[in-house]
């Protein structure tokens, strides 16, 4: 695990890159590091929203259950960004369950002192505003994808934004360095298991990608970018 400094949280983050070192330091006198295993809830939707969380380390999910209990991905986040905005300025319940992915390390911010050094940062503020923002923009796309796009449409467009995010060029092709199960490859564009599978299957025969123990290589990005723009 890493030691979170001051220069490593400017540079790892958007919301403080701007801050000079004295205020860097200020913030940094409000925070506490805490790790996590993988698999561990960080918090549950309807929990109570007293802090927040910058990733430092590691990878997390951003879900809602339903009723039923079918889990909806909303978001994968990595090292930079940020968790519980929302209710760090408004005070409400938290909107989401957050799970850890992998071992994962966090600086948190208690939402008491943090509004107070707000009042005094308007730029800190603004860009705590636009990260909100691009979350917003991030789940009305998602929400745009499941009502619109047929599922080949959706899941190539999430499998094109997964290489292009986590990615990595071989002589295979893009070997996305996440892994994924199935099951959360269908939580990701809100169809079941089965479903995703008969899906990706028809891929492999293709040869459009291959699939080995939870880890993606896109073969043929062309192929999933026509499929993404078919739905």
């Amino acid at each position: 695990m890493s030691v979170i400094t001051p220069a490593l949280l400017k540079q790892q983050s958007a919301l403080f890159s701007t801050l000079e070192d004295e205020d860097l330091l200020a913030v940094f006198d409000l925070a506490h590091t805490v790790r996590h295993a993988a698999k561990q809830v960080l918090f549950h939707e309807g929990d109570e929203g007293d802090c927040l969380y910058l990733l430092v380390q590691g990878r997390v999910k951003v879900s809602l259950m339903s009723a039923e209990g079918k889990e909806a991905i909303l978001s994968l986040l990595e090292p930079g960004q940020l968790i519980g905005e929302m209710a760090l300025l408004d005070g409400g319940p938290r909107s989401a369950t957050v799970t850890t992915m992998e071992a994962c390390e966090f600086l948190v911010i208690w939402r008491k002192g943090f509004l107070v050094f707000l009042e005094h940062h308007p730029k800190v503020a603004l860009a705590l505003l636009q990260a909100l923002s691009a979350r917003l923009r991030a789940t009305n796309d998602l929400v745009g994808n499941l009502s619109f796009l047929n599922l080949p449409a959706r899941l190539a467009r999430i499998l094109l934004n997964l290489g292009q995010q986590y990615g990595r060029v071989t002589q295979a092709g893009i070997v996305i360095g996440l892994k994924l199960s199935q099951e959360e490859l269908g939580h990701l564009v809100g169809a079941s298991r089965e479903s995703v599978n008969r899906q990706i299957r028809l891929w492999l025969e293709t040869h459009v990608l291959d699939y080995d123990h939870g880890t993606l290589t896109l073969k043929q990005s062309d192929v999933l970018f026509r499929e993404a723009l078919s739905g």
